[in-house]
């Protein structure tokens, strides 16, 4: 059935490959099973790859060690929460990574669908023009200074600290970061004088921090977005709140109620009932709540929301290739082969 499921694989994943001009797609997988590679340092390191190649590290019960790149790569992995939500993959397993270091000469990289951070790691950015897409991420991102184009997008920030998910280094921060369409269960706390480009429709369930604010930053643009936490103070282009706009608080001393920003005191009658739901999937409204239709384009607020389906919060973080999440097989091979049966779909 294994290798059922890598020629199936290796079919889908080429239809991808055909479709961003021939790159080449490498395997790595921390107990082997055929894979080119069993790290994806190894993988970096080696002359097979290239830039603009893509590597799909496979799920695996074992934490695959941390990674520093120095080439434009696209990682994929499987998404994370697969057990809870479902047609998502034929394994449960995730693949989960120590933590990264995006080097020089990794400018234009990607990470989709990872679960990193295991182990007190998270993702250390180094240069500009980076995409983290669709991840769960357990600690935090860091920033250096005199980067930037760094899109952090559709991700799972996990946990309940009181320490800020974005860290910036003291000289400066970059230009150009785009924060969209996550979900955050931890604080997002920038520094006096740092500027975000966008800050919309993520969900921001964060804890609330005596006497300081657990949202705090300067942002061009800051719309669209739910905090859960009635209890959590904000502090938005110090405290101004220009450029705030289609918001959801819990309470009216949060983002008001001046330029479309509403008030939810009762949040079951925004989110969806998490006891039939999954642990992301708590995070999506139910129809005709408070915030459905009604943001600033018209689409729902919140990480699920936005008129262009591939901007929105997708369930496990699965990646926008062909995933096959259901493969059955008459088992015994007669005279004209065996019949295999597989379910498969493309997640925008």
């Amino acid at each position: 059935m294994k290798t059922i499921y890598f020629f199936l694989l290796t079919a889908l994943v080429g239809t991808f490959a055909t479709q961003q001009a021939e790159a080449k797609i490498w395997r790595v997988n921390n107990r082997g099973f055929s894979a080119t590679f069993t790290t994806l340092q190894a993988a970096n390191n080696s002359n097979l790859v290239v830039p603009g190649d893509t590597i799909h590290l496979e799920g695996s019960p074992d934490l695959y060690a941390g990674a520093v790149l120095n080439k434009r790569l696209i990682v994929i992995g499987p998404g994370y929460f697969l057990d809870e939500n479902p047609a998502t993959s034929t394994t449960v397993l995730a693949a989960i990574i120590a933590g990264f270091d995006l080097n020089k000469g990794s400018e234009g990289s990607q990470l989709i669908g990872l679960h990193v951070g295991k182990n007190s790691a998270g993702i250390s950015i180094n240069t500009s023009n980076i995409l983290i897409k669709r991840c769960r991420i357990d600690y935090e991102i860091g920033v250096t200074y005199g980067i930037s184009d760094i899109r952090i997008v559709q991700n799972f920030f996990a946990g309940s600290n009181t320490s800020s998910l974005l860290q910036a280094n003291s000289a400066s921060f970059p230009a150009n970061v785009i924060f969209n369409n996550n979900i955050c269960q931890k604080t997002l706390i920038l520094q006096d004088g740092y500027t975000m480009l966008e800050c919309r429709n993520n969900v921001f369930d964060c804890p609330a921090i005596a006497g300081k604010p657990s949202i705090k930053m300067n942002v061009g643009s800051f719309q669209n977005n739910i905090l859960k936490n009635p209890n959590a103070n904000v502090s938005i282009n110090g405290g101004s709140n220009l450029n705030v706009s289609y918001n959801i608080g819990g309470s009216p001393n949060q983002f008001g109620t001046a330029n479309n920003n509403i008030v939810v005191t009762d949040f079951t009658t925004l989110f969806v009932d998490p006891a039939t739901n999954t642990t992301d999937g708590d995070y999506q409204l139910k129809p005709n709540s408070p915030g459905s239709n009604n943001g600033s384009d018209g689409a729902d607020r919140g990480a699920f929301g936005g008129l262009s389906v591939t901007s929105r919060y997708t369930l496990s973080g699965v990646a926008p290739i062909p995933v096959i999440y259901e493969i059955s097989s008459s088992g015994v091979a007669g005279p004209n082969g065996m019949n295999v049966s597989i379910k498969a779909r493309t997640i925008k």
